[in-house]
């Protein structure tokens, strides 16, 4: 198994099981890093990269602005892309043509959208699919909220009543059962987002309320957040148990960085930090972390902050 690493620097790859120094694989600032059963696609500054064993990758898409998420439909036959400025293309040809879904254009809030966004526009940050509901897309606006689709994208509701408009990613746990990790606070829903609910004030570390990513495996669900108040610059690892206990971890570099990604490989939880000592050091080095049985320990480091993680 080998780790991979999307940076605002590259992409690296990390192996697991020796102590090799992480290696360059592609110049290009990675948004999202999306495991595919073949592979892995990375969605860049430059578009998206396919790769099938880690090592060689191949430019599969040119979009109009930056790829920054990505989803595949469970029968591998839609890819889907989200983009900055805030938009939706799918491709049925394994990536060969993409279309836009302009539907998420008409959206009545789309202005919002641009008039609160701290750039030019704002971003389709995060998207999700789950088996169990194929044609529905679900994509996270920042700023805007979650919308949601039916039908692959064709035509889009909104789904924001109840979570942060700050969205940074959503996880699909089932066909309605959604973790949304935002900039304040994260929410889950078990009706597709008709109803959300604040899940980080039973974390009880109420200065610890930045999120960005999520992470479902073997029944836990791994978070973490940058802190604010008194207690920052650093972050805060927590791990909420399906019987309702939520322990919140040390780790190493804690007082310095906080983790915004997260992967699975081998049975084994990774986690990417990002330096948080002078606002967020997007190009400073940062640490891979491994969840083992004593508790969270560092794996590797890499020249920048960590955007994404994945494992091939």
């Amino acid at each position: 198994m080998v780790l991979l690493v999307g940076t605002f620097d590259g992409l690296f790859a990390v192996p697991a099981d020796d102590d090799t120094a992480p290696e360059r694989r592609l110049d290009a600032t990675v948004y999202r890093l999306h495991s595919t059963p073949d592979g892995c696609i990375a969605a860049t500054g430059s578009g998206l990269y396919r790769t099938v064993d880690g090592r060689s990758w191949d430019h599969v898409a040119e979009l109009p602005g930056a790829a920054v998420s990505t989803a595949i439909s469970p029968d591998g036959e839609r890819w889907y892309a989200g983009t900055d400025p805030a938009a939706v293309y799918v491709s049925t040809d394994d990536g060969a043509s993409w279309r836009e879904l302009d539907a998420l254009q008409a959206v009545p809030d789309r202005e919002r959208w641009r008039d609160r966004a701290p750039g030019d526009d704002a971003s389709v940050r995060t998207m999700a699919v789950h088996p169990g509901a194929p044609d529905r897309l679900a994509v996270g606006i920042e700023p805007g909220g979650v919308y949601l689709s039916v039908d692959g994208g064709e035509t889009w509701s909104e789904r924001s009543a109840g979570v942060h408009d700050d969205v940074h990613h959503l996880l699909a746990l089932e066909a309605d059962e959604y973790v949304a990790a935002c900039g304040n606070g994260i929410y889950r829903t078990d009706d597709a987002g008709r109803t959300w609910l604040r899940q980080d004030t039973d974390f009880r570390d109420f200065w610890f309320n930045y999120f960005r990513e999520s992470c479902h495996h073997d029944g836990t669900l791994y978070t973490a957040a940058n802190g604010w108040g008194p207690a920052a610059p650093g972050g805060a690892l927590f791990e909420a148990h399906e019987d309702g206990e939520v322990d919140r971890l040390p780790y190493p570099g804690e007082n310095e960085s906080f983790v915004v990604s997260w992967a699975v490989g081998d049975e084994t939880v990774y986690a990417g930090t990002m330096d948080v000592r002078d606002g967020f050091g997007q190009y400073e080095p940062a640490r891979i972390l491994r969840r083992e049985e004593r508790g969270w320990f560092e794996a590797a480091s890499v020249p920048a902050g960590v955007r994404a993680l994945a494992t091939i």
